[in-house]
Order: C-alpha cells, then structure tokens, then sequence
C-alpha cells in the first residue's frame, strides 16, 4: 500500500498536469492523468455549429480554434503552413494559385484541381529547383504559441503526398513504376524543403513535428514495400535523423489506409508516433498496440466512415470507452479521430467523442 505522502503527491501531480506534460507523459510511454487529446484539425464548420457561432471559416482562426479546443478539452493542436500565391483567373472565373511548390491550381474554397504541373515532363525532373524557404514565415506557429497552453504539433509534408499533390496522383502512381529515378529526385528536393521547414517549426516554439504523407488505400500501400523502400522510407529517416539533431522533439507520421506491411518500417525510421489507425482499413488497434505500443504512441483509431458520422451517440460513447480499454494501458494513446473532425459529423456526436474521453479516461494509479 502506498504511503499518505505518495497519495498526496500523486493527486497534486495530477491535479495540476499541464496539456504539455500530459502528451509529453503518452508519447514517454507512461500513464499521465488521463488520457491526452487531440485533432489533426477540425473543420471550420463544424466548429461554427458546436460553438453556436459564425466564426469566418478561414483554414485558421486563433480566436475559434482555441474556443472550439477548449470546449472539448483539447490537449493538442496540429498547425501547418503551405504559402501559394494568387496568379489570375480562369475562364470560369475560378481564383488560379501557384504553390511554393510550382504546380498551378483552381481553387473553389473547397476543392483543389491541378491544370499545370510544375515541370512539362517527368524527364525534366533534374531541373526541378528546391522550393524557397523564404517564402515560410512559421508565424502561424509564433501566434499559436504564444496565445494557447495546448501542445503544439507542426505539420510538414512528406515524399508521397507533397509530389502527389504537384503531379495529381494518376501521373504520380505511373511515374513512380515508369521513372522511379526522377521521382526519387524530385523527392530529394521536397524534403530539403520540408526539413528546412521543420526546423522553422522548431525555432518558433513547436513542440513536435507531424510528417503527413498518406501512403496507402485501404486495402494496402499504394505500392509494393519493396518500392515504397525506394521512394518513401529512405526520406523519413533522413527527415527524423535531420530534425532529432537540430532538436530533440518528437516526430508522427500521418497516413490514413492499411499500413500493416510497413508498420515495421516506420519503426525503424524512427517514428515516435503515428495518426491514423484507421480501423476501417484494418488497422486493429489491439492487434498495434500488442505489437508496436511499447515503441509507438499511437494516436486515432475513432471510425470517421459509419461511428462519427451515422452513428447514435450511444454508440460513438461505447467506440470511445472500448478503444481506450484496448489502447490507452501503460501509456502511449492520444485520443482523436482517425483523421479530422470533418463537417458531415453531427454536433452531438463531436461532443459525445470529446465528452466520453475526457470522463471515462482517467488514469487510476502511478
């Protein structure tokens, strides 16, 4: 039995837990207070309806994104920066962008379409120049910072999904079987970038870094491992190696789909976490944490396709309370979705997410 003074300490300690020393305490693989968390955004709509409010919906808004997060006692709040630059209109009359990455694009408020890559042809790839980091202020991290005691999680863009986005993905899956050389080195040059950003990141007060890189489908990796060994996994190890030596913060990996056959790649790449777990996909929770819990913390797993958006919520309470069962002993679970509160969801059920996580996940011992 434990001493009165151990008692005494332990309930100070977990009285007076920061969000911080809450998430930091998960990722350590130890049990905090209770369980940490967190979204990887949540819609600007649907942020609107839970607050009864008309917030603007801008990607970001300090004011709402905080109120929102402190409604569902939030721990966490993931941030990115991608600067495009307005370069006319089509004739449609549909606003034209070019990104820091070069591709040109129409933009509707809610749907991106590519109509100009950043190069002619794959075989131009060696001309491809590193994106400016100048053109990155890291000012959306500096204002969060400084107005919110939440965790601070900063997000880059990783080789499958930044070169995805440049090419559209039917040219990229075709490319990367057809002229792996060229994607590879257009790959070398987008995580320059994204490093150089991380570290950005860093410097203005972040307090982990999320590489988000989608790469799979549902029924498995967009490729066989053996490519993916080729133009995935080499630029995580480099970009985690980079970023732990600048400063030692904690790097997740971001993808939704079935990612079972290289969940022992992003291990050795050195992931500290990874979101998503996307259960249906596959991903079973209790099969990864039995596996890969005492290395990974493991954060998501909440359905998006039928328990957040039709379920009662009854049901999503029972979701909640059985995932945290399988996943939060011993530490290294963060609560949230297993991608973003998007809009479709009820009010009702958000609250019933958030609500169910912070009563039912409670920590009951040290």
């Amino acid at each position: 039995m434990k001493g009165i003074y151990d008692l005494v300490v332990y309930y100070i300690i977990q009285v007076h837990m920061t969000k911080k020393e809450r998430v930091l305490k998960a990722i350590q693989h130890k049990e905090p207070d209770r369980i940490p968390k967190g979204e990887l955004y949540i819609d600007p709509g649907l942020s609107n309806k839970l607050l009864g409010k008309e917030y603007p919906l801008d990607y970001f808004n300090l004011q709402r994104d905080l109120e929102v997060r402190k409604l569902l006692c939030i721990d966490i709040i993931n941030l990115g920066e991608w600067p495009s630059e307005e370069i006319g209109i089509d004739e449609n009359g549909n606003k034209r962008f070019r990104s820091i990455y070069g591709e040109e694009y129409i933009f509707n408020g809610k749907s991106k379409h590519i109509v100009k890559p950043p190069f002619g042809d794959i075989e131009d790839a060696n001309r491809y120049a590193v994106p400016d980091i100048k053109k990155c202020t890291g000012k959306i991290i500096e204002e969060y910072v400084s107005n919110t005691d939440m965790f601070v999680m900063a997000q880059i863009g990783g080789p499958i999904s930044m070169i995805n986005e440049m090419l559209g993905m039917e040219d990229y899956l075709v490319y990367c079987m057809t002229n792996v050389n060229e994607i590879i080195s257009i790959g070398e040059k987008i995580m320059e970038y994204e490093i150089a950003k991380a570290k950005l990141f860093i410097d203005k007060k972040a307090d982990a870094i999320l590489i988000a890189d989608d790469m799979a489908f549902n029924s498995g990796t967009l490729f066989h491992p053996d490519l993916m060994r080729k133009v995935a996994f080499p630029f995580y190890t480099q970009a985690i190696k980079e970023i732990k030596k600048y400063k030692d913060v904690s790097v997740f990996l971001h993808s939704d789909g079935n990612i079972m056959k290289v969940m022992d790649d992003i291990v050795e790449s050195g992931f500290d976490g990874l979101q998503s777990l996307q259960p249906s996909a596959g991903m079973d929770i209790a099969k990864i944490k039995k596996c890969y819990g005492d290395v990974l913390c493991l954060m998501g797993n909440i359905d998006l396709d039928y328990i957040m958006t039709f379920a009662s919520p009854a049901e999503v309470e029972e979701t909640v309370k059985k995932t945290i069962d399988i996943a939060a002993p011993g530490g290294g679970f963060i609560l949230s979705t297993c991608n973003i509160l998007v809009d479709i969801i009820p009010p009702e059920n958000a609250l019933c997410m958030y609500r169910t996580g912070h009563e039912y996940g409670v920590y009951k011992g040290i």
